[in-house]
């Protein structure tokens, strides 16, 4: 049954603060195809999005867009305007377009993007599509998330192309040249070929301002997206996924009980010694996971005690 869009709204709202996807949503997924979007800032990844959505409606496909806007390291606020380049679609019950603050995270998305693109995968959207921040280099998380990565870069960047090298040129499936109208740019395509085994990545030229190399790229798309299924590489890609998505969650519980146990009077102790140089940090460190560790020991004992005793009510309470 298709969720709603104020419910999904909602839904997504939840899921941005931190709430947990409800497992019979999750039990949904794995049905939708997802698509990152990253490169630079200004090469016109919006007004690209904005074209693919046109492309992937005239196709009957539905299109849920997740847009990654940075936030402001002096207010805290974002702008979250990428929205407004895809304005035209709000009217459209086919497409769902949501903007999300970085809220400081690194690597273009954020804590919570896996999981909302899960909630556009389960309310039943064939096309899942994530713009990351375009911060440069080491924004490469969202590979972790889409099947399907696409780095947009434009004529003339320079530096910029050499800095990308090293990061968004590595994890890119399909290399998008945009705003080739602006630059004479007009290079041919190298077009997608695969084998079994090995996919070569194509170059596209597209002009989101004209619509020109829109159709290539949806078909490059669907090219990649044939070779994933036929190679077994959907699977390990979405394995890896999962491992990460699950890791991420891990180190975020991890480092809140962290910080939720510095503030015991035993581990200001220990940081008041490393503070007046009677301890060394590793040896703080040593002691602090000695007393980390030993406090969730006990935790997770009373927990288990407390079950116990309840258990004995109920089976007295039956008596």
């Amino acid at each position: 049954m298709k969720m709603r869009d104020n419910e999904l709204t909602k839904l997504v709202t939840r899921l941005e603060s931190g709430g947990p996807l409800p497992t019979e949503l999750y039990r949904r997924t794995g049905n939708a195809r997802i698509l990152g979007i990253t490169g630079p800032p200004g090469v016109g990844k919006s007004s690209l999005i904005d074209r693919l959505i046109d492309n992937l409606r005239r196709q009957d496909k539905t299109v849920g867009v997740i847009a990654i806007d940075p936030t402001s390291p002096i207010s805290g606020g974002a702008l979250l305007g990428d929205r407004l380049r895809m304005q035209r679609h709000s009217e459209d019950e086919g497409v769902f377009i949501r903007s999300l603050a970085t809220r400081h995270h690194h690597g273009g998305v954020t804590d919570s993007t896996s999981q909302i693109v899960h909630a556009l995968d389960a309310a039943g959207f064939d096309i899942v599509i994530v713009e990351t921040v375009g911060t440069g280099q080491d924004e490469v998380e969202v590979a972790e998330v889409a099947d399907t990565v696409v780095v947009v870069l434009m004529p003339e960047l320079g530096d910029e192309i050499q800095r990308a090298k090293s990061g968004l040129m590595e994890i890119a499936d399909v290399l998008v040249i945009n705003k080739a109208d602006l630059f004479n740019a007009h290079a041919p395509a190298t077009g997608p070929h695969y084998s079994a085994l090995k996919w070569e990545r194509p170059t596209i030229h597209t002009s989101a301002k004209s619509g020109e190399g829109i159709t290539t790229l949806c078909g490059a798309m669907d090219v990649h997206h044939a070779y994933l299924v036929h190679s077994g590489k959907l699977a390990e890609r979405r394995a890896r996924a999962v491992r990460a998505e699950v890791t991420r969650l891990l180190q975020s519980r991890m480092a809140a009980s962290i910080l939720c146990a510095l503030e015991g009077p035993q581990a200001q102790t220990i940081l008041t010694d490393v503070a007046k140089r009677k301890l060394d940090p590793y040896d703080a460190v040593e002691k602090l996971t000695k007393e980390i560790l030993g406090s969730q020991k006990r935790s997770s004992k009373h927990a288990a005690t407390s079950t116990r005793r309840q258990t004995k009510k109920r089976r007295k309470t039956r008596r």
